[in-house]
């Protein structure tokens, strides 16, 4: 059985849109995982922070003020992220020893290769 020549240019079309949608896809979550991890850099916090208060048109005398307050600010966040992570991995820590007592000495192997690692 053949196909006409119009159903084959609308298998193609279809087999195309589904190539760029998944291209896009693809495309789109390396974008975000790049984005994620550029803002989680302190350079960039400060910059994004200060390209934001660019709009109060401040003042020569102004910025040098403004400048420490948003490096105080970001050293604090970047403080804060890390205290999280080191409590967040803490209470990982602490469920997954007390989850590897409940199990057969196979599931401790197991349980091993799929624990969470920081």
């Amino acid at each position: 059985m053949t196909l006409s020549p119009r159903t084959q240019a609308g298998c193609l079309v279809t087999l195309l849109a589904l190539v760029c949608l998944s291209a896009g896809f693809i495309l789109g979550i390396a974008a975000h995982q790049a984005w994620k991890k550029k803002t989680e850099d302190p350079a960039f916090m400060r910059w994004a922070a200060l390209k934001h208060l660019e709009k109060l048109k401040l003042s020569p005398e102004q910025r040098p003020a403004i400048e420490a307050k948003v490096d105080a600010a970001v050293k604090e966040l970047t403080d804060f992220r890390q205290s999280a992570l080191k409590q967040i991995w803490g209470i990982l820590d602490r469920t997954s020893d007390s989850l590897r007592e409940d199990l057969t000495p196979e599931q401790q192997k197991a349980w091993e290769t799929l624990r969470p690692k920081p």
